[in-house]
C-alpha cells in the first residue's frame, strides 16, 4: 500500500477534507446531516465518502444510518486538525509568525500554537513601544478576569489592576523576581494593596517567563514575543477565538504552577512566599 495514495485521498478533495474534519468535530452523522453543515448535494458528496469508507477512514453503522471516523481515522484526522491549523495560522500573518523567536514559548505549548486562530496584528507606536495598545487597553478594562504573566516592567500594568479592581474584576499575575522587585520599588502602597485585595493573586517566579508577555481575558488573548534579533517592536497579537482564549489560560496555569505565590502574612503584617522560608520584611 502506497502512502502517497492515502495522503492524496486526504488532501486532493477539499470534500474529502472537510468530511473528516467534520466527523471529527461533531461525531456520526447521517448523510443529509453531512449535506447540510457542508452544503453539497449527494452527487458531489457520495463519489468522496466511497473513498473514504475504501480507505476505512470511516464507517458506516446501517442501524443509525451514520457515518463516522474509524479508530485509525480518529487518531489520522485529529493530527491533520493539527497540521491544517498550523499552517492556516501562518498563512494569516506570515510576516509576523516567520520573524518571532517561538523559543520564548514552551515546546509542549508551542506544538499547538495552531490553537491561535484568527489572530489580530495592533501596531505599536514607535514613540509609544512600551505602552500598550490602546485596542488592548479598551479590550481588557472591560474584562470580568484577567490574567497575565510577564518578563517585563510595564509601570502601565499598575493603572489597569487597579481600575480592573474597581470594577471587581479577578486578577491573576505572574511575573518574574526582577520584575516583581522593580514593581515593588517604584510603586511600593499599590503593589502592597494588590497583595492583600481579595481579588487578586500575584506570583514570583526565579526564572524566566516567555513569551515576554502573555494576557488572557474572559474575552480574549494577547501576546507579545521578542523578533529573532533580540528586538521588541510592540506588536500585540489578539485573538478573541475561544481555541487561543484556552491556549492561554493553559499557558498561564503552566507558568502559575512553577511559581511561588505571594502574600501577606495576616499575623505578622509581612510579606511571604509559598514554597521557600521567606519573609523580605525589609520591604514593608
Amino acid at each position: 500500500m502506497d502512502p502517497s495514495c492515502l495522503i492524496k485521498t486526504i488532501f486532493l478533495s477539499e470534500k474529502r477534507k472537510n468530511v473528516l474534519v467534520l466527523l471529527l468535530k461533531e461525531g456520526p452523522k447521517s448523510i443529509d446531516e453531512i449535506k447540510e453543515a457542508l452544503d453539497v448535494n449527494s452527487s458531489a458528496l457520495m463519489p468522496q465518502i466511497k473513498k473514504l469508507l475504501k480507505w476505512d477512514l470511516v464507517t458506516y453503522d446501517p442501524v443509525e444510518d451514520k457515518y463516522k471516523l474509524s479508530d485509525m481515522g480518529v487518531l489520522i484526522v485529529e493530527k491533520i486538525e493539527e497540521f491544517l491549523n498550523i499552517i492556516n495560522i501562518y498563512v494569516e500573518n506570515h510576516e509576523y509568525w516567520e520573524t518571532r523567536d517561538l523559543s520564548e514559548i514552551p515546546y509542549h505549548m508551542r506544538k499547538r500554537i495552531g490553537n491561535l486562530k484568527h489572530c489580530e496584528l495592533l501596531e505599536a507606536d514607535r514613540d509609544c513601544l512600551f505602552e500598550f495598545h490602546p485596542t488592548f487597553v479598551e479590550k481588557v478594562l472591560t474584562s470580568k478576569y484577567v490574567m497575565m504573566t510577564s518578563s517585563t516592567f510595564q509601570p502601565q500594568t499598575v493603572s489597569i489592576f487597579s481600575k480592573l479592581l474597581r470594577n471587581n474584576a479577578k486578577v491573576s499575575f505572574v511575573l518574574t523576581e526582577q520584575v516583581f522587585d522593580k514593581f515593588f520599588d517604584d510603586f511600593p502602597d499599590q503593589f502592597k494593596c494588590f497583595l492583600s485585595h481579595e481579588n487578586m493573586s500575584v506570583s514570583m517566579r526565579s526564572g524566566h517567563i516567555g513569551p515576554l508577555t502573555l494576557a488572557v481575558t474572559d474575552t480574549f488573548m494577547a501576546l507579545w514575543l521578542f523578533d529573532k534579533n533580540g528586538r521588541f517592536d510592540g506588536t500585540t497579537l489578539i485573538s478573541y477565538e475561544e481555541s487561543a482564549i484556552k491556549w492561554g489560560r493553559e499557558l498561564f496555569t503552566y507558568y502559575s504552577s512553577i511559581s511561588n505565590m505571594v502574600y501577606i502574612n495576616l499575623d505578622s503584617g509581612k510579606m511571604e512566599f509559598t514554597g521557600y522560608n521567606i519573609t523580605k520584611a525589609n520591604k514593608f
